[in-house]
C-alpha cells in the first residue's frame, strides 16, 4: 500500500484556558423517515458556547441547534437517506477554550413492508416511582402485534398495545434496582417484522426521596475565580446544606442559594492542592443525601497545543491518528478514536516540556500511512 502524502503543520504556538469537554460519548442511530432527535452536551470553562460541525456531514434531514443555555447542541429532523454519517462537533466557550469531538450515526433503511420502530431510546426511572413510556411503529399495515422478543421488563413494569395498535405502552411502578435489557418486537398485518433492543436503569430510591444530582465539580486555578454549585432535589424544601467531612479549597466558600435547591461554591483559590469534602442535603421533613468531591488546585492553567494538517486526498480515508514522542524516537497515539477532522487539540501536555508530533492517515479497511514528518513544540 501507497503510503498517502500529506503535510502537518505546527499551529501558531501555545494557549492557557480553561477546560471545556463535550460529555456526550456517542449518538443513536435511526431509519429513514422516522423523527430523530438527540443531544450533545458539554461543561466546564464559561458561557456562551458556540458550536460547529468542524468537519464531515451531518445526516440528511437533521439539523443542528444550540440550545437557549448553550450548553447542549440539539440534533432534530426526519432522515432521508439511508447511509453511515461521520463528522465532527466543535465547541468553543466564552474564554476561547475548544474541544471537539468526532461522531458516527448509521441511518438504516425502511425494513421489509416499510415497517419500522420509530422509538430510540426508553428513560431510566427510581424505585417506587410511577413509570410510562411507549415504544412506537411506523409503516406496514395494522393491526400491529407486539412482543418482547428477548430479555425482561423491569420488575414491576408490564407492556400493552395501544387501542390503535402503534405503540406499546410500558407502564407501572419499578420495584427492584437493576439495568434491564429487553428487546421489543412488532410484526405488521402483512407479517413485516422488526425489532429494536433496549436498556432501562431503575435506580435505588435516595433516602426520602431528596438525593444530591451533582456527579462532580470543576477544578480551578490559583488566582482564578471559581465557581460551582452543588444541587438537590426531592424531598421537601427549604433544604439545608452543609459540609458534613473534609474542607474546601482555601479562598472558596459555601453558600445555599435563594431557592435552597443547590450549594454554590465560590471564591478565588489560594493555594494549589487537591481538597476532599462531602456535601450533606437535609430536606425540611429530615431526610438527607450526600456525595463526596475532589477538587484539584492547579498553580497555574495547564497549556493546550492545537494541530492542524492537509487532509489526505484519498477517496477512502476512515480517519486520521495523531502520535506524541518526548524525544522524537518513542511514539505514542494520544487520540483514542479515529479524528474525523484535519484538527486535533492535546490539552494533556506539561509545562515548561518539549514535544513532537506527527500524524497518520487511517483507509476504511484499517490501514494505517506512514507518520509525517515530526514537528517541535516548546510548552512555556
Amino acid at each position: 500500500m501507497k503510503p498517502w502524502l500529506f503535510s502537518l503543520f505546527l499551529l501558531l504556538g501555545t494557549r492557557c484556558l480553561a477546560s471545556i469537554a463535550i460529555t456526550t460519548t456517542s449518538l443513536p442511530s435511526d431509519t429513514v423517515g422516522s423523527a430523530y432527535s438527540a443531544a450533545i452536551r458539554a461543561s466546564g470553562a464559561c458561557t456562551p458556547y458556540k458550536w460547529a460541525i468542524a468537519s464531515g456531514a451531518l445526516p440528511a434531514g437533521i439539523t443542528a441547534r444550540a440550545s437557549s443555555t448553550t450548553t447542549s447542541l440539539n440534533l432534530t429532523g426526519t432522515p432521508k437517506t439511508a447511509a453511515t454519517y461521520s463528522f465532527a462537533v466543535k465547541v468553543t466557550a466564552c474564554g476561547g477554550a475548544t474541544t471537539q469531538k468526532a461522531y458516527k450515526v448509521a441511518i438504516r433503511a425502511k425494513t421489509s413492508g416499510g415497517l419500522s420502530i420509530e422509538t430510540t431510546s426508553l428513560p431510566n426511572d427510581t424505585v417506587g416511582s410511577a413509570y410510562s413510556a411507549a415504544v412506537r411503529a411506523t409503516g406496514g399495515c395494522t393491526p400491529y402485534k407486539w412482543a418482547i422478543a428477548s430479555g425482561t421488563l423491569p420488575a414491576g413494569i408490564t407492556a400493552r398495545a395501544s387501542s390503535s395498535t402503534t405503540s406499546l405502552n410500558l407502564t407501572g411502578t419499578p420495584k427492584t434496582a437493576a439495568t434491564y435489557s429487553f428487546a421489543v418486537k412488532v410484526t405488521a398485518c402483512g407479517g413485516a417484522t422488526t425489532q429494536k433492543a433496549y436498556k432501562v436503569a431503575i435506580s435505588a430510591k435516595s433516602s426520602g426521596g431528596i438525593t444530591i444530582q451533582t456527579t462532580s465539580v470543576p477544578n480551578g486555578t490559583v488566582g482564578s475565580a471559581y465557581s460551582a454549585a452543588v444541587k438537590a432535589s426531592g424531598g421537601c424544601t427549604p433544604y439545608h446544606f452543609a459540609i458534613s467531612s473534609g474542607v474546601l479549597p482555601a479562598g472558596v466558600s459555601a453558600q445555599v442559594s435563594s431557592t435552597t435547591t443547590s450549594l454554590n461554591l465560590t471564591g478565588t483559590p489560594k493555594t494549589a492542592a487537591t481538597s476532599s469534602f462531602t456535601v450533606k442535603a437535609t430536606d425540611c421533613g429530615g431526610d438527607t443525601s450526600q456525595r463526596a468531591y475532589k477538587i484539584v488546585i492547579q498553580a497555574t492553567e495547564n497549556h493546550v497545543v492545537d494541530l492542524s494538517w492537509k487532509a489526505s486526498t484519498s477517496s477512502n480515508v476512515a480517519g486520521y491518528n495523531v502520535y506524541r514522542s518526548p524525544d522524537g524516537a518513542a511514539w505514542k497515539k494520544i487520540n483514542a478514536s479515529l479524528i474525523a477532522s484535519t484538527l486535533y487539540a492535546d490539552s494533556t501536555v506539561s509545562n515548561s516540556s518539549t514535544y513532537f508530533y506527527a500524524a497518520t492517515t487511517v483507509d476504511i479497511s484499517g490501514h494505517e500511512s506512514k507518520k509525517t514528518s515530526p514537528i517541535k513544540v516548546v510548552v512555556p
